[in-house]
């Protein structure tokens, strides 16, 4: 547990008050407070100044350490959560702060500049959508604010913008490659941000080292390990019984496989979200919170079915209930083959590879996946597209694991075929031979 004491130093007429913070073993900080005082008006043993009647001045030294310690105390928990390095020139920071609010408070610092960007993209507008930024995509830099910290503690220091350059890039996902054990892909993802935050600042009028600019300055994405939701698992999934909660999770899980939504849309679903069209067919339409973008699909009749035997939609529920709930259901309809495949471990909340039950690598994304993996192939990739809300073909391609030459496999099942045939025709017209 952290203490912070006051502690005087010299024995002059007006003396240095100094902040000693101490937090475990191993940290132990002492600077100036940016106070002084007589040493006859300071009490060694409590630390603070001695109480004397009718002097006002004395009075207000003594609220002052005492707002400026609370301030410490809070500053000190609320950075430690969110991984900044504790050190001298934080606490000097605080200080300042404290003693001159209205001080200019833009720093240099990469994680300062990391949480200032985040801060503004809860006001910015999309300018694809011209719609807010989705909460989830902000939420996604908490990870990145956060390991950053965890890697300035490693490191024992803070590193200002124009500090993050190539060696730091090697540093950094060497740190989360083997000190954290992260994915290659979640390593890719904070690289990116940063660099996207990087040259934003650039924008700002900040100094940035041009080698955060390189092609080398990046993390290459490794091929996504997913599985899917096939038609006659669904089936399956559909004679599962359970308790009611597991019942509620069941039905979800089918709508989500038949809507391709993601879960925050789907658990948004209501009646109010059911259409007709001038033809009296029943859709689906709902705005995409993450692009927003408007999506009308048709009710399938597994979908229908649900709405017409609950006389609503089912009931919503968070996303954690629903990824832990859905692997007990897909459990029950015999999803137990092993197979290859990525899940997080419920201890270190960090993505493992290796080979699990069907079942335990199902969570809500598979909802999504599995409803563009069961359409592909069946219908044109830009009716698929005009659900899922991906902007191109090659994103489609890369969400459902396809390569951009697939159609190769295709055409030579095509050519094969029509070989084949040619060389039966061969064969028929072919003079019968004589027997000697």
């Amino acid at each position: 547990m952290a203490t912070i004491n006051y502690i005087l130093k010299g024995k002059n007429e007006l003396s240095t008050i100094y902040v000693r913070l101490r937090d475990g073993r191993e940290k132990d900080l002492t600077v100036s407070a940016g106070y002084t005082v007589h040493p006859k008006f300071w009490s060694e043993t409590k630390g603070t100044i001695r109480q004397i009647a009718n002097n006002n001045d004395k009075k207000n030294l003594s609220e002052d350490l005492k707002k400026l310690k609370d301030k410490i105390g809070d500053s000190l928990n609320i950075d430690k959560d969110r991984g900044v390095l504790i050190d001298k020139e934080w606490l000097e920071n605080v200080i300042a702060v404290y003693k001159n609010p209205v001080i200019e408070t833009r720093t240099d610092y990469m994680s300062m500049i990391l949480e200032a960007y985040q801060e503004e993209m809860k006001v910015k507008i999309n300018p694809k959508s011209g719609k807010r930024i989705a909460a989830t995509t902000i939420r996604n830099f908490n990870t990145t604010i956060r390991r950053l910290g965890l890697f300035e503690k490693h490191k024992k220091r803070k590193y200002y913008i124009h500090e993050i350059d190539l060696t730091f890039h090697s540093d950094f996902i060497k740190f989360l490659r083997n000190k954290e054990n992260l994915a290659q892909n979640s390593i890719s993802k904070d690289v990116k941000q940063i660099k996207t935050v990087c040259i934003d600042a650039r924008d700002k009028g900040f100094t940035i080292n041009d080698q955060v600019l390189s092609r080398k300055f990046n993390a290459p994405l490794e091929p996504t390990l997913f599985v899917t939701i096939t038609e006659e698992e669904i089936e399956a999934i559909k004679k599962f019984k359970g308790t009611n909660y597991h019942m509620n999770v069941r039905d979800w899980l089918i709508i989500g496989c038949w809507t391709g939504c993601r879960v925050n849309d789907l658990m948004s679903l209501t009646k109010n979200n059911i259409m007709i069209n001038t033809k009296g067919q029943k859709f689906i339409r709902y705005t995409q919170s993450k692009t927003g973008k408007q999506v009308d699909l048709p009710i399938h009749p597994d979908v229908q079915e649900i709405i017409d035997r609950l006389g609503d939609l089912p009931h919503p529920i968070s996303d954690v209930k629903f990824n832990k709930w859905i692997k007990d259901v897909c459990k029950g309809a015999g999803m137990i083959q092993e197979i290859y495949g990525t899940k997080q471990d419920p201890d270190s909340h960090k993505k493992v590879t290796g080979t699990f039950m069907k079942y335990e690598l199902v969570r809500s994304h598979t909802c999504r996946r599995s409803f563009a993996t069961n359409h592909y192939n069946k219908l044109p990739n830009k009716l698929i597209m005009a659900v899922t809300g991906h902007s191109t073909e090659k994103m489609l391609l890369n969400y459902i694991g396809e390569t951009e030459n697939a159609h190769l496999d295709d055409f030579m099942s095509i050519w094969e075929e029509e070989h084949n045939k040619k060389q039966i025709e061969k064969l028929k017209i072919l003079p019968l031979q004589k027997n000697n």
